[in-house]
């Protein structure tokens, strides 16, 4: 368990940047509130008179410039820019702290909800950093400077706050680490929504969705775009004789040759029962008519029936015209491989 606490695999699993920069931000406000408002109660002039004001103006510039860069372009938000942000705070503090002349300055009060918010959205090797240079920038300048009651005041306090502070940074590890076996789960699970499990092939549904997006794609590049429709043929005369289990090989044995030969841009799925589809991307009529070929002598010859005779299939193609709608192109092949199963047919009904 501690050695996942610290895990590097671990750490950004479940990390939700805009919960992370809602927190941010609202430490931001609270801390600029009440730092702000100190200032008239506890000005910067007790280290180096006046000039503590500019320091101050230097250091609230630089920080208004930067918040204001990450508010505009959101993008440029990061788990490493909230960091920076963070210890940026932390310089303000300490700086605000020390040009007020450190005890009974309470500026050092703004360090708790610092280490809250860190613990709340950092990962844990990132905070126990953060809470060192913390302690460092809290205790050193007071070193010397406040007498040993103050002192202890301070380490007690910042003792108390850190262990509150491991307490949500565990809480939120833990929670960030659920929210990510969730997310896993569910992208597991739509993944198998769209596996057919005999043949390992996208599914109907898989295929719905990747038609949708192809013809988006293939308008958009204006190029072509072809669908392939297969066949087993007479594939219900092996179930009957051979059983089911025996039909299933033959569809494992089609969707690897067809999964093998295809090239990387197309995609073939299992339509249902013995059919398969086969998107063919930047293809024309003239190539779609090839891979027709290509592929049902590839399955001719790499795959057989349980007698050991050739497996064939028959495919109909259809390639995407203007008007077409993926229903439309669908329907197209489906006709067109009806029209070469059933050649007679095809003739009366023409």
């Amino acid at each position: 368990m501690l050695r996942d606490f610290f895990s590097k695999e671990k750490a950004a699993r479940g990390f939700n940047l805009p919960m992370a920069v809602k927190a941010s931000k609202g430490g931001w406000v609270l801390g600029a509130t009440v730092g702000f408002g100190l200032q008239p109660f506890y000005p910067p002039t007790a280290r180096i008179g006046t000039a503590g004001w500019v320091v101050i103006g230097v250091f609230s510039v630089l920080t208004g410039v930067w918040m204001n860069v990450l508010m505009r372009r959101p993008e440029r938000v990061t788990r490493q820019t909230l960091l920076l942000t963070a210890y940026l705070g932390l310089i303000n503090v300490a700086v605000a702290q020390w040009l007020a002349g450190g005890f009974p300055a309470p500026y050092h009060e703004l360090y708790p909800f610092m280490i809250c918010t860190a613990a709340a959205v950092q990962t844990p090797r990132r905070f126990f950093v953060f809470l060192a240079v913390l302690a460092g920038l809290a205790l050193g300048p007071e070193i010397g400077h406040a007498d040993s009651h103050m002192l202890g005041d301070l380490v007690a306090e910042l003792v108390l706050w850190s262990l509150a502070s491991v307490f949500i940074l565990g809480v939120m590890w833990m929670l960030r680490q659920h929210r990510a076996d969730a997310e896993e789960s569910e992208a597991r699970a739509n993944e198998l929504a769209r596996v057919d499990p005999l043949t390992g092939l996208g599914n109907r549904r898989a295929f719905d969705e990747a038609m949708v997006a192809e013809i988006a794609r293939t308008r958009r590049a204006e190029s072509e775009l072809s669908l392939l429709v297969c066949d087993l043929d007479r594939f219900k005369a092996i179930n009957d004789a051979h059983g089911h289990l025996a039909g299933d090989n033959c569809l494992r044995q089609v969707a690897e040759a067809l999964r093998n030969e295809l090239r990387g841009a197309d995609v073939c799925f299992r339509w249902g029962g013995d059919e398969f589809v086969v998107v063919l991307a930047d293809t024309d009529e003239l190539e779609a008519r090839n891979v027709v070929v290509r592929l049902e002598l590839l399955v001719s010859s790499a795959c057989a029936r349980p007698d050991n005779s050739p497996l064939s299939v028959t495919c109909g193609h259809a390639t995407l015209l203007d008007w077409m709608t993926g229903d439309d192109l669908v329907s197209a092949a489906d006709r067109a491989l009806f029209s070469r199963k059933n050649p007679a047919s095809a003739r009366r009904a023409s």
